[in-house]
C-alpha cells in the first residue's frame, strides 16, 4: 500500500499546507468559526495561536485491529486542546487543562519519523480538527524526512468541510466518533454548537473522499473509513439516530466500533444523567440496534475490562501504561 499523500508531488502537499494556514487569519479551520488571527497570537475556543501544538506522541495498542495487527501498533499524535468540551473526556488533561509546551512543527515531523522507526503500522492524528494547517507542515517535513506510513484522522467529527476538502488525497483512513444525536446535548455536554449538522456533513465528505474501510490480507486497514460511537448512560449520544445514519445515509458496509468505554470522569462525576457507567443492557441494545440496521462489520468492547486504556499524560512518554487492545471484531 502507497500512502495517499505519496501520490502527491511535495509541491502539492506544500501547497495544501499553505493554503490550510491562510485559514488561521480569520480562524474558521473547524465549525466553530471564531475568525480570529491566529496568525497575530489571538486565541479563540481552542487557546491555540498558529503554532502546533502536541501533547504526545507514543504507539498505542487499544485501536480498533484493523489498525493495531502484528505488534506495530498506531503511532497517535495526541494534540493539544480540542474543539470540544466534553464534561466527561477521558483526555481532559491535554484537551481541556491549559496548554504545555509541546512539541513543535519540526519535532512533530520527527516524532512520527521516529514512530515509523519504531514499527508502527500508521500515523495516529488525534484531535487533529482545530490545527490541521500545522499537521500539514509537519507531514511536508516529515515527508522530506523519509516517513511513508498511512495517516489516521481521529476526530471527534467536529470538522469544517473546507478545512477536510485540503486533505483529500492526503488522508488515508478516517476515524470519526460521531458523539451526538441531539444538538442541545452536544451544547449542555461538550459545548458542541450545532454539532449534529456539522458531523454529518463532515462524517459524509470523509466517506465521499474514501469509502468503506477495506482490510488487506495482512488483517491490516488499507484506507476508507470506520466510525466510532461512544455509548453514553441514559442514551444521551442518541446511538439509535447515528447508527441509522450510517446505515442509510453512508452504507451498511462502513464499520462501525460501538465503545462501551465510557467512564464518569473530569467533571462527569457532577452531572447526574453522566455519573455512571452504562449498564450491560444499555450496551447490548446499542449492538442489537447495529445489527437490526444490517450494518456489516461491528466492533466491540468488553464491557468488564476496567483498563480501557484510560490514560494520564502526565506522563507525556507513556500515557498508556496498561495498554493492551481492548476491541474485537
Amino acid at each position: 500500500m502507497v500512502s495517499a499523500y505519496l501520490q502527491l508531488s511535495q509541491k502539492e502537499l506544500e501547497r495544501r499546507a499553505l493554503e490550510a494556514y491562510e485559514i488561521y487569519r480569520e480562524c474558521c479551520v473547524c465549525p466553530r468559526s471564531c475568525g480570529v488571527d491566529r496568525t497575530a497570537g489571538v486565541l479563540g475556543f481552542c487557546k491555540l495561536n498558529d503554532e502546533l501544538n502536541v501533547s504526545s506522541a507514543t504507539l498505542h495498542f487499544g485501536e480498533e485491529p484493523p489498525f493495531t495487527g502484528g505488534s506495530g501498533g498506531v503511532g497517535n499524535i495526541f494534540v493539544a486542546s480540542c474543539n470540544l468540551a466534553c464534561s466527561y473526556c477521558q483526555n481532559y488533561q491535554i484537551s481541556q487543562q491549559e496548554p504545555r509546551a509541546g512539541y513543535s512543527t519540526r519535532q512533530v515531523a520527527e516524532e512520527m519519523v521516529k514512530l515509523q522507526k519504531q514499527g508502527a503500522n500508521f500515523i495516529g492524528w488525534v484531535s487533529p480538527s482545530h490545527v490541521v494547517p500545522g499537521l500539514l507542515q509537519s507531514l511536508c517535513i516529515a515527508r522530506e524526512l523519509g516517513l511513508t506510513l498511512p495517516i489516521i484522522y481521529n476526530t471527534n467529527a467536529y470538522d469544517a468541510l473546507p478545512t477536510l476538502k485540503l486533505l483529500d488525497g492526503i488522508v488515508d483512513i478516517y476515524l470519526p466518533d460521531i458523539k451526538y444525536a441531539d444538538d442541545e446535548l452536544a451544547r449542555k455536554h461538550s459545548k458542541g454548537i450545532d454539532y449534529g449538522l456539522h458531523s454529518k456533513a463532515s462524517v459524509l465528505e470523509m466517506y465521499r473522499q474514501v469509502g468503506p474501510l477495506k482490510v488487506g490480507h495482512s488483517g491490516l486497514a488499507e484506507g476508507g473509513i470506520l466510525v466510532r460511537h461512544l455509548v453514553l448512560p441514559n442514551g444521551l449520544a442518541g446511538t439509535w439516530e447515528t447508527l441509522c445514519f450510517i446505515a442509510l445515509e453512508l452504507s451498511a458496509n462502513v464499520p462501525v466500533s460501538l465503545m462501551s468505554q465510557y467512564r464518569p470522569v473530569h467533571k462527569a462525576l457532577d452531572v447526574p444523567e453522566l455519573s455512571r457507567k452504562i449498564t450491560a443492557d444499555e450496551y447490548q441494545t446499542a449492538l442489537d440496534m447495529a445489527n437490526d440496521l444490517g450494518i456489516k462489520t461491528i466492533f466491540a468492547q468488553d464491557l468488564n475490562s476496567e483498563i480501557h486504556n484510560l490514560p494520564d499524560f502526565d506522563d507525556i512518554m507513556r500515557p498508556f501504561p496498561l495498554q493492551k487492545a481492548t476491541v474485537t471484531g
